[in-house]
């Protein structure tokens, strides 16, 4: 029998239905593995926060909640690892068929030795090369080797923060200069900070004074120029046939409710604006995309993998910045758009390869799917300052809608994918917030997240200033009731 050649989602929904055993997204939250519910007839998600859009979400898989069952994790072990290894979360578990495959954000040493102990399939890449991968002196490496762009720059022992100072690495770099801790291994902008001073180089030296960051001990720093340009990224995945490419989508770094964390380059969301760059971008990024996925096939890796660009409109020029070698903050709202627009997400392949089932697919057909014309948008939210009460920690999960006789806003029903907005009045709360009560008062990382907005259409034209109807959404989250 010939391998099934997959063209529409239900070729793979077709493909997945024999499949034996089990299959479970694993997530601190559960709308973060949820993707899967929408191809996979049986689909289940083991997760961790207790939040309000988990009633709307059981509507779609069996979803199995540690709080709920009143498990609890340590604080600063918040990870697929400890979920998994919790006797609960175990215990839920052993009460599926065999085999059970486990969909991962990514893997860990510690998890792949438990996953030994039980019996498990891991739907990701080893530890071992994803450690590899994620390193900035692998990331320099395979750029020098493909002859990409670099930013000037490079990584250093920590002690280059007091030893050269600003005034020499500013005639070595420019005035504005990005700094970033390779030993802080978790994204979103943790350990990164963006210095345009000499007065903020000093305060930097001050803070990194101990050669700590968030209890960390350092023993490098990548010292790069700034790059003025607009922050963008693809999420690629590399299959056995050749390697699948999204379009273009514009990250948001740094919006304004951001003001209370220490660090710079926050991620706060992406737009999907239609494919609004230049060819001579677009066809810069793509290249540098597919000479990566095969750059890192070549060591092992398979499946899903975001690539991190900064991109100089004026020169041209496209600058790849960093490897995400794991599922990315795109997802799974990335794979919620494809859905609603006939496509098959990127997630169906990453499952494919993991699960070693034979399938044919047209890459570059697929590719020309994957870089098409859409929009949308979303924004993630974390929480407000230590004791600080607001309305979006009692709010309910789903489609609300902004009034435009009096611009209020307005609860409308249970939602919590793109397809049910109908128009640019409409958001959806989803991914949280908190259930009624949890979480008001604790003290918490300030990179806790609140919940997630989805948009229909782009909330931001490149940069940090809002469409009118998102910012008057942002002071109705974050205000007093």
């Amino acid at each position: 029998m010939h391998p099934m050649f997959l063209q529409e989602l239900k070729h793979a929904k077709e493909l997945l239905r024999p499949l034996a055993g089990t299959v479970v997204g694993v997530g601190m939250t559960a709308f973060s593995r949820i993707a899967p519910a929408c191809f996979l007839d049986s689909y289940h998600v083991a997760s961790f926060s207790r939040t309000a859009d988990l009633p709307l979400l059981r509507k779609m898989a069996d979803i199995f909640c540690l709080e709920e069952e009143e498990g609890a994790l340590p604080e600063g072990n918040r990870n697929s690892a400890a979920l998994l290894g919790h006797e609960l979360t175990r215990a839920y578990l052993r009460g599926m068929p065999d085999p059970k495959h486990l969909f991962l954000y990514q893997s860990y040493s510690d998890l792949e030795d438990l996953a030994r102990k039980e019996g498990w399939v891991l739907l990701a890449n080893r530890a071992a090369l994803r450690l590899r991968l994620r390193e900035r002196g692998f990331f320099q490496q395979m750029a020098g080797d493909l002859r990409v762009p670099q930013v000037p720059g490079a990584i250093q022992p920590i002690s280059v923060i007091r030893e050269k100072g600003y005034e020499v690495l500013s005639r070595e770099l420019g005035p504005e200069m990005a700094v970033q801790l390779p030993d802080i291994a978790q994204g979103g902008g943790r350990g990164t900070f963006f210095i345009r001073s000499a007065d903020a180089y000093q305060r930097l030296s001050q803070r990194l004074k101990g050669d700590v960051w968030r209890d960390v001990p350092l023993t490098s720093v990548l010292i790069r120029k700034f790059v003025k340009g607009t922050p963008a990224s693809v999420a690629i995945c590399i299959t056995r046939q050749g390697v699948l490419i999204s379009g273009l989508q514009e990250q948001l770094i740094d919006l304004p409710y951001c003001t209370t964390v220490a660090e710079n380059g926050i991620f706060c969301g992406h737009v999907w604006n239609g494919n609004p760059w230049s060819l001579g971008v677009q066809d810069a990024a793509m290249k540098q995309a597919e000479h990566i996925g095969k750059y890192v096939a070549a060591l092992g890796y398979r499946g899903i993998l975001g690539i991190d660009f900064v991109i100089d409109e004026e020169a041209n020029t496209v600058y790849p910045l960093e490897i995400n070698p794991r599922l990315t903050g795109a997802f799974p709202m990335l794979s919620l758009l494809h859905l609603q627009h006939g496509i098959i997400p990127l997630e169906v392949f990453h499952l494919l390869e993991f699960l070693d089932l034979p399938y044919r697919i047209d890459v570059a057909e697929l590719n020309r799917r994957y870089q098409a014309r859409f929009t949308g948008s979303h924004l993630l939210l974390f929480f407000p300052p230590e004791g600080r009460n607001i309305r979006g920690l009692r709010m309910r999960a789903g489609l609300y809608e902004i009034e435009p006789k009096d611009q209020t806003i307005r609860f409308v029903r249970d939602e919590t994918g793109y397809r049910g907005i109908q128009n640019e009045h409409q958001f959806i709360v989803v991914d949280g917030p908190p259930v009624s009560g949890a979480g008001e008062g604790q003290k918490r990382d300030p990179f806790s997240r609140l919940c997630h907005l989805l948009f229909s259409y782009p909330v931001s034209d490149r940069g940090t200033v809002l469409s009118p109807h998102v910012r008057l959404v942002l002071e109705w989250i974050y205000g007093q009731e």
